[in-house]
């Protein structure tokens, strides 16, 4: 008697099956991978600008330059972000003759002796932020252009958005207190330099300490 062959292969109905839990797995899944996609993105470019200050304020520490400013683009459509250099010789110049002791950026078009640093930060194509300078000195940070934003206490420095919900309309600028849009961070910065990065949580309404 001749064994019967079993048939090893997949029948047409079972094929079916297997595509229709694949596009319900990945209807259910894809926004789930995206938002975290966005979101890493975003994170990534608010640490990169984290790292780049932390090096500048150990160049400046150093005694490298006395006092380093440096201005943050909103874009890349902006223009490149900016940094200037002040030397020792004119920093103590200034504290002698009181220019400095209010804790000011000093202009930097005037007052510093190097205006052409190719170590500048630049956004990729995908975050945007607010336009803000800061000033860091070999002995703390000066006083710079700080906001207040609800649900942060104290003062902050710099907010970040990305371009996937944000702008270029009006309706959706990433500014402070404004549209409660998901994949925004803010930088707060104190004196001594002291980094604290906010994430807003979209459900919570809530921004979070990371």
């Amino acid at each position: 008697m001749l064994k019967q062959k079993i048939n090893k292969a997949f029948t047409l109905i079972e094929i079916l099956v297997v595509i229709i839990i694949i596009i319900i797995f990945v209807f259910i899944a894809w926004p789930n991978i995206t938002h975290w996609a966005t979101d890493r993105e975003v994170k990534k470019e608010v640490y990169s600008l984290v790292e780049y200050i932390k090096k500048k304020k150990a160049e400046t520490v150093s005694g490298k330059y006395a006092m380093t400013r440096i201005w943050i683009s909103d874009k890349p459509a902006s223009g490149k972000s900016k940094d200037w250099q002040m030397s020792n010789e004119e920093w103590n110049r200034q504290m002698a003759n009181g220019q400095l002791s209010k804790r000011l950026c000093p202009n930097p078009k005037s007052q510093y002796t190097n205006t052409g640093s190719s170590d500048t930060f630049e956004w990729s194509s995908k975050v945007t932020s607010s336009r803000k300078h800061l000033c860091i000195d070999k002995e703390s940070m000066i006083s710079t252009d700080m906001e207040d934003q609800n649900g942060i206490p104290g003062k902050t420095w710099l907010i970040i958005c990305s371009t996937k919900n944000t702008g270029p309309n009006y309706s959706k600028l990433c500014y402070w207190n404004r549209d409660k849009l998901d994949y925004r961070y803010v930088i707060q910065i104190n004196t001594g330099l002291k980094i604290n990065v906010y994430k807003y949580n979209l459900k919570k309404d809530k921004w979070i300490l990371q």
